[in-house]
């Protein structure tokens, strides 16, 4: 017989989401809004509001089939949203035509250097 953990299972993103802090700054004075159409937020984004810095940082944006075409989404490609760059780590396709498109922070790219 096989017996079931107690142990909650860990997914690639609990680790930062339990963390608590901000993206951009590291502050830990955030608010997180939690995607869905109930309670509090009526969104279909998630993301993190900073106290410190004022910046959103998007975890999941919701798009449709055609901007996922359009804007040409896909695992690894770079992409920005609301004025910043964030790179796609997964797509979620949920119902006929809607895909949870999960992002993260892109590392700011290296300056060149004038002589």
């Amino acid at each position: 017989m096989h017996q079931r953990s107690s142990e909650p299972r860990m997914i690639a993103n609990d680790a930062v989401q339990r963390e608590g802090r901000c993206p951009a700054c590291g502050s830990t004075r955030i608010r997180r809004t939690r995607r869905g159409y109930t309670g509090q937020a009526d969104t279909p984004d998630q993301f993190i509001s900073c106290a410190d810095c004022g910046e959103t940082t998007y975890e999941i944006i919701s798009r449709t089939e055609r901007e996922l075409r359009v804007d040409r989404l896909e695992p690894g490609r770079r992409f920005k949203h609301e004025g910043a760059e964030y790179i796609v780590s997964r797509i979620l396709k949920v119902g006929l035509d809607e895909a949870l498109v999960y992002v993260r922070l892109a590392p700011p790219h290296p300056s060149s250097r004038t002589g």
